[in-house]
């Protein structure tokens, strides 16, 4: 978790586009050290994919800066798009910078959710002090979230045995068969939080109730020197950051700093 909170800071920070390639390349290796399946595998593949896919499309045709150089126009400027719909290069380059920062943070995430389970999930959440009623429901929707995934490919599944295809017969009749789809979904959902509910409350469950944990795993000395290393190094490059973001605002200005703001 703690290599997840600086990874993320690292990504809102840093802008130059070989230091987040690096970033994103670190969030790979993580993913690559969890070892995950090759159903996992899809799913990391897939959702990023679509993620740069999206930021690269939408940043290449509403791009606004100065020079731009046209590749492709989709709609020619008419009386009620003045300048029309283009693709601009310069904003594929921009989309795809933008697209790494969430290339880091996702594979990130998945290297976590892929190596860590649910009840260490909340050894780290309390070894970070926060509240216990934050905690356990972070980890309660961890738990549920392949069990919804299940029931929606059920539903899926039973949609199409029974004849459904997407836009098949329309758009509108299409949106109203998804919104169904929903339904039984979520019904399953409320179900199962009122089970669990139940269930907490019949065993008397008490968010200020004293807990002690069944394992308590301390840091082995390679995790604790590489968590120092990580923090360190998120610190220095913040404290960068910083500095050059005074002297650009003409807030503070050193001449020995000189080399570290040609360097930022």
């Amino acid at each position: 978790m703690a290599t997840g909170f600086c990874i993320s800071l690292l990504a809102v920070t840093i802008d130059h586009a070989p230091a987040l390639t690096v970033l994103a390349c670190c969030g790979g290796l993580l993913v690559l050290t969890a070892k995950p399946s090759r159903a996992q595998w899809r799913l990391v593949l897939y959702s990023l994919g679509l993620v740069v896919w999206g930021m690269i499309f939408s940043q290449s045709i509403f791009y606004e800066r100065h020079p731009r150089q046209i590749l492709l126009t989709l709609i020619a400027p008419n009386a009620f798009l003045t300048d029309g719909i283009r693709i601009y290069a310069e904003g594929i380059t921009h989309g795809l910078l933008q697209s790494l920062r969430f290339v880091a943070l996702g594979m990130t995430g998945y290297a976590i959710c892929f190596s860590t389970p649910a009840d260490r999930f909340m050894t780290g959440l309390r070894a970070l002090k926060l509240p216990y009623s934050l905690s356990f429901m972070t980890v309660s929707a961890i738990r549920f979230v392949p069990v919804v995934a299940r029931e929606a490919l059920i539903v899926r599944q039973a949609l199409k045995l029974k004849g459904y295809r997407p836009f098949r017969s329309g758009t509108v009749d299409t949106i109203k068969t998804e919104i169904c789809s929903l339904r039984p979904v979520l019904m399953g959902t409320i179900r199962r939080s009122q089970d669990m509910a139940l269930s907490m409350q019949t065993r008397g469950f008490s968010l200020h109730a004293s807990r002690a944990a069944l394992l308590q795993k301390p840091f082995t000395p390679r995790a604790f020197a590489a968590l120092l290393v990580l923090t360190g190094l998120t610190i220095a490059i913040l404290s960068c950051k910083l500095l050059f973001w005074l002297y650009q605002h003409q807030w503070f200005y050193h001449p020995t700093l000189r080399p570290l703001y040609a360097w930022v």
